[in-house]
């Protein structure tokens, strides 16, 4: 008797006789995370409830579909490169993957692929922190130090949490009010809660920060401080008073230097061991041989040491805030660390929210908290029904996400309306 194979191989991008998805469920074959969720979209099915099945939030959702395409584009880019130094051009190449030729050549575009890579780079500067820091601060507000997206800073995390990474909501005291807030704390996979909620001292703030929008990031160098000699104190008898905080700068000093800006809310070092806290500004009118004058309400007689803050024993974190250094370039084109630590510069107070935060509405009495966020739901109310008229479907889904995502960041912090003619400075 003959022993004879009947060996079935198929064809590549085939099943058998049929093409992949010429069935009635195109996606039985099924893509991974991506097609799974396409499956369920496509059947109907929203995305809150897929986001519910999969036991995370819709932004969550959103962080690992934005992931998992991240990373389909790296494959179908890295096949693209591979073909066309084979010499394949970009027409035929864009036939074997199924796209069409202006796809291909932005898969082959370095600034693009570049582009896709910066979500990597931002997880693993995250990683580094946790490593160095152990516990570190992600809340809100960290990507406006970080140069980057809330966006990108999201699916950074959700990048990380999918490695094992845990994130916990600490509730610590606020100083003199007593009141709780959360802190949205990054920690390593065998992390607990119970172990981060004993050790909030410990929880700190991410130091590195991007220029190029999370391309890549620089850490905090060694505090750079100026000597003392070249600083001058105006007590109150002299004036300090009438501009306590304020720092004067000389025009024209490099390492002083605010560069465009008019003016900054600054950290500078003094001889190593304190700094002067404050706003800081040029002046023209400096006694000679002083670089920076700072104003204060102390009276003639108090020690500099008295009068400027000491530093504090972290290097990470020597003022108690987090810091942007800048550094400037030398007449022989030579680049050296400022002694300016920016905090915020000209410009950023009018961007800051006009909200009232749930910490603010706490104090105050039930009648104003309930006006303030009826408001507040009333003008989301608005905005989600102007969305909805909108008659471009692209269009009208990229707002709606956008819409969705805030709502989840509004529902977690509970920003209330701003009271008429607010500014936050």
């Amino acid at each position: 008797m003959d022993n004879t194979t009947l060996q079935h191989y198929g064809t590549p991008r085939h099943s058998g006789r049929y093409p992949w998805g010429s069935g009635k469920d195109p996606e039985q074959r099924g893509k991974g995370f991506l097609g799974y969720v396409e499956k369920l979209q496509k059947q109907g099915v929203a995305e809150v409830d897929i986001a519910k099945g999969l036991g995370i939030t819709t932004s969550e959702l959103r962080a690992k579909k934005s992931i998992a395409k991240d990373e389909q584009r790296k494959v179908a880019a890295g096949e693209a490169l591979r073909l066309k130094n084979k010499g394949v051009s970009n027409v035929e190449i864009g036939k074997r993957l199924g796209m069409n030729e202006s796809s291909v050549r932005a898969l082959l575009n370095p600034v693009l692929r570049q582009r896709s890579d910066v979500t990597k780079t931002i997880a693993n500067m995250l990683e580094d922190s946790v490593s160095k820091k152990q516990y570190v601060d992600v809340g809100e507000g960290t990507e406006n130090h970080l140069g980057i997206s809330r966006t990108k800073l999201k699916t950074a995390i959700s990048m990380l949490k999918d490695k094992g990474y845990k994130v916990w909501y600490v509730q610590v005291e606020q100083l003199g009010t007593g009141k709780k807030t959360s802190i949205m704390t990054l920690a390593k996979p065998d992390s607990t809660y119970s172990e981060v909620a004993k050790n909030k001292s410990k929880i700190k703030m991410v130091t590195d920060y991007s220029e190029d929008g999370g391309r890549t990031f620089l850490g905090l160098e060694p505090i750079k401080s100026v000597d003392g000699k070249r600083v001058a104190i105006r007590y109150a008898e002299d004036g300090g008073k009438d501009k306590d905080g304020v720092i004067e700068l000389r025009r024209g000093v490099e390492d002083i230097s605010l560069g465009n800006a008019r003016y900054a809310q600054v950290r500078i070092g003094v001889n190593g061991t304190h700094y002067l806290k404050g706003m800081a500004m040029y002046s023209d009118d400096l006694p000679k041989g002083v670089d920076i004058m700072f104003n204060t309400n102390k009276h003639v007689g108090t020690p500099p040491e008295k009068v400027f803050k000491p530093m504090k024993d972290d290097p990470d974190n020597p003022f108690g805030a987090t810091v942007r250094q800048r550094h400037y370039i030398d007449a022989n084109g030579k680049s050296h660390l400022s002694s300016l630590n920016i905090v915020n510069e000209e410009g950023d107070w009018g961007e800051w929210s006009k909200t009232l935060s749930s910490q603010m509405l706490s104090k105050q009495s039930p009648s104003l908290a309930k006006k303030q966020l009826g408001l507040a739901y009333d003008a989301k109310k608005e905005e989600f029904d102007e969305l909805k008229s909108l008659t471009n479907p692209a269009v009208k889904k990229k707002l709606l996400d956008s819409f969705a995502d805030d709502c989840d960041s509004s529902a977690v912090h509970l920003r209330a309306a701003a009271l008429p003619r607010q500014a936050t400075h």
